[in-house]
C-alpha cells in the first residue's frame, strides 16, 4: 500500500518535472534566438547645413528598414519640424539587408536601432561632444551631407565638416587607452584595405604586378587621416542634376565628381549620391546597405557606380590615386584650379548697393550756410550777436507800411534784404502824407472828439476805482489808447488852426 502511493507520487513528480523542463526548453530557445538576432545599437553623426534634406533622408532610411514602424510613427507625429535647434535626434532601424522580404511583415521589427545626432551649425560642436562618449566610437559612423542643388558650396561645406570631425574624434580618442585607439584605427584601415568589389574577377597577373581590377595600386590603401570611425559623404537632392546640363554648367558634373573623390580619398571615405522624392528615390537602399556593412559587417552587394551624375556610388577602398588622376585628366585644367572658380553660384547676382550718402556735421552745415547767406546779402541771424539799435524799429516800420498799404509784401528768400534799403521807410511816410490829404474835415472831427473825450474821461476813472482790480486794469488798458489818440488829434488840430485876427485899436 505504501509502495503504491510512493510510486504514484513519483510519477506525478516526474510528469511535472518533464512539463517544467519542456517549458524551460522552449523559453530558452526563444531567449537564445532573441539574443542571437539582437545586435548592439549604434550611433550615426549626421552633419550638414540646414535645408538640404537630411531629415528626409533619415526618414527614408527608417522606412526602408522597417515600413511598419515608420508608418506608425508618421501617423503619430503631426507637428512640423522647427529648425531653431542646435542638435536634433532621430533614429532608424538596423537589420540585415538580406531580410528584404521579411521586413514587409506585420510583426517584423528590427533587431537594433541607429541613433542619429543631427548637427547643422559648427557653432554647436561642444553640444555634440556632450552627447557622445569615448566608448561610442566602436559603434559609430559619420555622414557628411552636401547639397547638389547648390554645388558651389559643396567643397567648402565638406572641408568645414571634416575639420569638425577631426576635432571631435581627436578629443574622444584621447579619453581611450592607446591600445583601444590603435584597434579602432586598425579596424577602419583593414575594412578599406580588404574591400572586394562584388562579382569582380581579378587576374593573377594584375595582382602580381600590384594593380588590381581597374587600376588600383597596392599602396593606395593607406589612409592619411584616420578618424577611427567610418566616414560616408552623402550628396543629397541628386535629382536636381538636370540643372548641371545647361550651356553655363557644361562639365560641372565631372568636375564635382573629381574634386569630391580627390578630397575623400585621404580620409578613406565613401561617396553616395541620393535623392528622396515621392516618385523618385535613388540610392536610399544602397546607402542603407553600405551603412550596415560598415557598422555591423553585413555583406555588401551593391557594386560601385562610377561615373554617374545622379547615382554615384564610390565605396571606401575602391577608389585610388590612379583612378582619381585619370578622371581629373579629362577636365580642362585638371585639379589645379580652385573648385569655387570653376563651379560658380547659380543664383542671380544681388543688386548693387546704393551709393553711400555722407551727411555733413551740423556745425559745418551752419557755417557753410552762413557764408552763402552773406554772399546773397542776407542779415546774419546768429544769437551770439546783439541786435543792432535800429533793427526792431526797422522791422516795425516795415510791418506798419505793409499794413497801411492793405497787403503784406512777400519776401523772396533768394533775394534777401539789403542793409541800405530805405524803400519801406519812404513808402510809410508817403502813405502818411496821402492819408492826411484825403481827410479834409479832420479839424471838425478832431475838435468834436476832443470835447467828447474830455467830458467822458472821468467816468472810466470812477469805474476803475469802484470795479475789482481785474476790471480796473482792463478799463485802464482800454482808456490809454483813447487818450493817446485824443492827444495826437488835439495837437494836430491846434497846429492847423488859423491864427486869430488882430484887434482894432481903440478910438
Amino acid at each position: 500500500m505504501g509502495s503504491t502511493k510512493a510510486e504514484g507520487t513519483g510519477r506525478a513528480t516526474r510528469s511535472k518535472s518533464i512539463a517544467v523542463s519542456d517549458r524551460g526548453i522552449w523559453e530558452s530557445l526563444l531567449t537564445e534566438a532573441a539574443i542571437a538576432f539582437k545586435a548592439p545599437d549604434t550611433k550615426v553623426l549626421c552633419l550638414g547645413r540646414p535645408g538640404i534634406g537630411k531629415r528626409s533622408l533619415i526618414q527614408a532610411l527608417h522606412h526602408y528598414a522597417c515600413p511598419l514602424a515608420a508608418n506608425t510613427e508618421a501617423t503619430v507625429k503631426s507637428e512640423e519640424h522647427s529648425r531653431a535647434v542646435g542638435l536634433e535626434f532621430a533614429h532608424f532601424g538596423a537589420r540585415d539587408p538580406e531580410l528584404e522580404e521579411a521586413r514587409a511583415g506585420q510583426d517584423f521589427h528590427c533587431s537594433a536601432a541607429c541613433s542619429v545626432l543631427i548637427l547643422e551649425d559648427p557653432v554647436f560642436e561642444k553640444l555634440l561632444l556632450s552627447r557622445l562618449k569615448a566608448n561610442d566610437l566602436s559603434r559609430c559612423a559619420a555622414l557628411i551631407c552636401l547639397d547638389l542643388k547648390t554645388p558651389c558650396t559643396m567643397m567648402e561645406d565638406l572641408r568645414t565638416w571634416l575639420d569638425v570631425l577631426k576635432r571631435v574624434s581627436a578629443e574622444l580618442m584621447q579619453q581611450l587607452p592607446l591600445e583601444e585607439q590603435d584597434r579602432l584605427r586598425e579596424e577602419v584601415s583593414e575594412r578599406v584595405a580588404n574591400y572586394e568589389e562584388p562579382k569582380a574577377e581579378t587576374s593573377p597577373e594584375a595582382t602580381a604586378s600590384g594593380v588590381s581590377g581597374d587600376g588600383k595600386d597596392a599602396g593606395d590603401d593607406v589612409i592619411m587621416y584616420n578618424l577611427g570611425i567610418p566616414l560616408i559623404v552623402v550628396v543629397t537632392r541628386a535629382d536636381t542634376c538636370n540643372v548641371l546640363e545647361s550651356a553655363k554648367t557644361l562639365g560641372w558634373s565631372e568636375t564635382i565628381e573629381a574634386y569630391l573623390r580627390n578630397e575623400c580619398l585621404p580620409f578613406g571615405a565613401g561617396i553616395v549620391y541620393t535623392a528622396v522624392q515621392a516618385k523618385n528615390r535613388r540610392n536610399v537602399e544602397v546607402l542603407y546597405e553600405y551603412l550596415m556593412h560598415r557598422l555591423y559587417g553585413h555583406a555588401l552587394k551593391a557594386p560601385p557606380n562610377v561615373p554617374s551624375r545622379d547615382a554615384l556610388f564610390v565605396p571606401a577602398g575602391w577608389d585610388s590615386r590612379q583612378r582619381v588622376d585619370k578622371t581629373a585628366s579629362a577636365l580642362q585644367d585638371g585639379l589645379e584650379r580652385a573648385f569655387e572658380s570653376v563651379v560658380l553660384s547659380l543664383e542671380a547676382a544681388p543688386p548693387a548697393a546704393p551709393p553711400k550718402v555722407v551727411c555733413d556735421d551740423m556745425q559745418e552745415f551752419l557755417k557753410r550756410s552762413e557764408k552763402v547767406l552773406q554772399r546773397m546779402g542776407a542779415v546774419s541771424a546768429r544769437s551770439d550777436k546783439a541786435p543792432s539799435p535800429g533793427g526792431p524799429k526797422k522791422a516795425l516800420t516795415t510791418e506798419l507800411s505793409a499794413t497801411g498799404a492793405g497787403k503784406r509784401a512777400s519776401i523772396d528768400p533768394k533775394a534777401g534784404i539789403g542793409k541800405g534799403d530805405n524803400a519801406s521807410v519812404a513808402n510809410f511816410f508817403q502813405n502818411l502824407l496821402t492819408r492826411g490829404q484825403t481827410t479834409g474835415n479832420l479839424e471838425k472831427r478832431v475838435s468834436t472828439a476832443s470835447t467828447a473825450s474830455s467830458k467822458a474821461s472821468p467816468a472810466p476813472k470812477a469805474e476803475a476805482e469802484a470795479a475789482p482790480p481785474a476790471k480796473a486794469e482792463a478799463a485802464a488798458a482800454a482808456a490809454v489808447p483813447k487818450a493817446s489818440e485824443v492827444a495826437v488829434a488835439a495837437s494836430k488840430a491846434e497846429a492847423e488852426a488859423p491864427a486869430p485876427a488882430p484887434e482894432a485899436p481903440d478910438g
